[in-house]
């Protein structure tokens, strides 16, 4: 591994430390550092004297502990997912909303709160919005594919049209919800992403669903290099580009789905995360997997601390991901616009 990229790698999970100790220490009750490590030493095991007070260890391993892992974990599905989007589109302003799978991820959440399902079922939530990204997947393939061939135009065309139905069913499910104000109140914070009241359960939600993306995404990151060259090139080095594109797109939905099960809606990190990486490390996506995943986790873990430590407005984090995201997305139109075709 080049010695850029393992600085990186460094850097940005010295970073990710920081943010993690700062999310730790720093809230409505300050608690030192050393205290913090105390905590989690003595809920490790080892013997503490003297131990930490109940309320201590409920603030920070039952509050502050699991949203902080959660916001890391999210960032980190978000911006997987958004690497292998554009490595298999070519294009560095593809994510993991161009075929739809957010749309469909956050309908399924929608609909499973809508229902009621979620008070009886903690898992409602989780399974609902991955059930909706895969349905969401199959769809757009559906559309998409002819004669066992798949259209990328097809793809991203399709992606859009489902985009534009699946937000309308939503906001049809939201006009339905607002008659019980306490559910249309969920689905409207929730749809905004939030990471209020995380606990262990959304942790284990967002890890599971990452590490089978992730390993997913290993096993066929050198056939993702090769359809990063072409179809053609590929076909000619004997990759199985429906196949491996199929099983590519699966994880990336799962991810998303995942993340978007637990954070709600949380847009432009599966963006801006790769393309920033992709100058420093390079196209090759086994350096470029980890290093995106960082910048993604340490992104959403300091949008985190923002919005909890610094505006005094309950400001969503979702919103201020969009808010950064936006512009960061509009310059990448200008800077590329020369290489788009017109009709």
């Amino acid at each position: 591994m080049k010695l850029r990229t393992l600085t990186t790698l460094f850097l940005l999970l010295f970073l990710l430390a920081i943010g993690i100790m700062i999310s730790l220490t720093h809230g409505a009750w300050s608690i030192p550092a050393g205290r913090v490590v105390e905590v989690l030493l003595y809920k490790c095991g080892a013997a503490i004297s003297p131990p930490p007070t109940p309320v201590e260890v409920a603030i920070i391993w039952n509050g502050r502990l699991p949203r902080v892992a959660t916001a890391a974990l999210v960032g980190f599905a978000l911006a997987l997912a958004g690497t292998v989007m554009q490595g298999i589109f070519r294009n560095p302003m593809a994510g993991p909303g161009v075929v739809g799978i957010s749309s469909g991820a956050a309908l399924g959440a929608v609909i499973a709160i809508y229902l009621g399902f979620t008070v009886v079922f903690p898992t409602a939530l989780p399974l609902f919005a991955i059930i909706g990204a895969l349905l969401t997947l199959i769809t757009v393939f559906t559309i998409a594919t002819s004669g066992g061939r798949t259209s990328i135009a097809t793809l991203l065309l399709a992606g859009i049209a489902l985009n534009l139905i699946l937000g309308a069913v939503t906001s049809f499910v939201i006009t339905l919800s607002t008659r019980e104000f306490d559910v249309a109140r969920v689905i409207v914070t929730w749809l905004m992403g939030d990471l209020n009241n995380r606990t262990w359960t959304h942790v284990v939600i967002a890890g599971l669903t990452l590490a089978l993306a992730a390993g997913l995404v290993l096993c066929y990151v050198r056939e993702l290099d090769i359809l990063m060259l072409g179809e053609e090139s590929a076909i000619s080095l004997g990759v199985d580009i429906n196949r491996s594109r199929n099983l590519l797109l699966f994880a990336a939905s799962l991810a998303t789905g995942g993340a978007i099960a637990v954070s709600g809606s949380i847009g432009f990190i599966g963006l801006v995360a790769p393309h920033m990486v992709r100058a420093v490390v390079g196209p090759g996506n086994r350096r470029l997997f980890p290093v995106a995943g960082l910048l993604g986790a340490v992104f959403l873990v300091y949008a985190d601390l923002f919005v909890r430590l610094v505006i005094s407005v309950d400001l969503k984090v979702g919103v201020l991901t969009s808010l950064l995201g936006g512009p960061f997305f509009l310059y990448q139109i200008v800077r590329y616009r020369k290489r788009f075709e017109y009709m």
